[in-house]
């Protein structure tokens, strides 16, 4: 199957848009007839549709997700032209590894295990997920508005993952299906891997950036995909610790003195490292991308806090290996989220967030450029942590 990644698509956005709508809407009426619940508008966003649901006046959100492959993917043709992609659904949307009825057992898992507390679940049927509203601003809007508390904010997230991370966690994913399509160091095998690569990384940005800057961003990352490729051996084996998978700032609540998570994809891995990597890059990419040079300063200096003090709980022996394996992914996860939001199809809608990734792509791919160069030089542990943060700090004063 022959993957587009030019600004054309195989299979076309309005097609899959309005497909996704009729899909949630019958699921709606079968579970709540007669009830008049009406769809509201899309969510933005590269992975699945959602859409916000009123039945009876209650605000809902749908999930619906197409072959476990991102929009962008599909949309590109990753999985063939429009009715390829159409046969392929109707057997998986009635699979029992089908993504979100697996995020559906995941969230009941959770809601038993009590803490982190999750979102509450409203339905399920013929594939969609229905999910209740929850109360509150995500972290990414608390960082945004208050960048000082960046340290307190994200060691609320870790605290509340404490049990999850521990043995009920394990001993609950070790009978169920782990959700390793969210996986940073799959998501980025699957991107980077392979003959298709090169040519996937040449033509990143096509339609999003113009003239030499394309070309920029493309080098700097084709640099850093190659290191990282070097790097896969700081990934220690998995199948220890069961991971809260899609650690977004975006996917954690905050409604007084109360957190809530949303969009679950428990996965196993050797420890808690995958969570804390995309909880702290993504921290990092919302200073990178934010508009006051002292709210950047702000959350990066959290993040080095926060990462700071959480080493200093592991053992001597394998500190090293754990930070690095940390950064590691931390690389990864932002290499995948940048690449996916550089190929996405101009008719796709995108995220405030992530169009903003798109205007700071080349200070990012810079930052990302660089600190894959120090993670392949002799500095490890501590050390390697301190010249990282310099790199970050000065790499992204250098362009802004």
């Amino acid at each position: 199957m022959k993957l587009t990644t030019s600004g054309e698509t195989a299979v076309s956005a309005p097609l899959l848009y309005e497909a996704s709508r009729r899909a949630i809407a019958q699921a709606a009426e079968d579970l709540w007839p007669g009830r008049g619940a009406i769809l509201g508008p899309q969510c933005p966003g590269v992975t699945s549709y959602v859409f916000q649901v009123l039945v009876d006046g209650e605000e809902l959100y749908a999930k619906y997700s197409w072959l476990s492959s991102s929009l962008v993917s599909i949309l590109r043709g990753a999985r063939g032209a429009w009715a390829d992609v159409q046969e392929a659904q109707e057997p998986y949307v009635r699979s029992v590894d089908l993504v979100t009825r697996r995020e559906l057992q995941h969230l009941e898992f959770l809601q038993q295990l009590g803490r982190p507390r999750v979102c509450d679940t409203a339905g399920f049927r013929r594939g969609v997920l229905f999910t209740r509203a929850v109360a509150g601003s995500t972290i990414a809007e608390e960082l945004a508005v208050r960048p000082w508390d960046t340290a307190p904010l994200l060691d609320s997230v870790l605290l509340s993952l404490r049990e999850l991370h521990e043995e009920q966690g394990a001993r609950y994913l070790r009978q169920a299906w782990p959700i390793n399509e969210r996986s940073v160091v799959d998501v980025f095998s699957r991107k980077f891997r392979g003959p298709a690569a090169v040519r996937y990384i040449a033509r990143l940005g096509r339609g999003r950036l113009v003239g030499d800057e394309r070309q920029v961003v493309v080098d700097l990352l084709g640099n850093a995909v190659r290191r990282l490729l070097r790097l896969t051996s700081a990934i220690r084996p998995r199948q220890r610790t069961a991971v809260f998978g899609d650690l977004k700032p975006e996917h954690v609540y905050l409604s007084g003195h109360r957190l809530t998570f949303i969009d679950p994809a428990l996965q196993w891995a050797a420890g808690p490292e995958p969570d804390l990597a995309k909880l702290f890059g993504r921290a990092l990419l919302l200073g990178f991308c934010h508009h006051e040079l002292r709210a950047e300063r702000q959350i990066t200096e959290g993040v080095v806090s926060v990462l700071s003090r959480h080493s200093q709980s592991m053992s001597r022996g394998d500190r090293a290996a754990r930070l690095r394996e940390v950064m590691v992914l931390w690389l990864m996860d932002t290499v995948n989220i940048l690449s996916t939001c550089l190929s996405a199809p101009a008719d796709l809608p995108l995220t405030s967030n992530q169009l903003a990734l798109v205007a700071e792509a080349h200070r990012i791919a810079a930052v990302v450029e660089r600190v894959s160069g120090l993670l392949v030089g002799s500095a490890s542990g501590l050390s390697l942590l301190d010249a990282v943060f310099h790199e970050v700090e000065h790499s992204a004063l250098d362009l802004r």
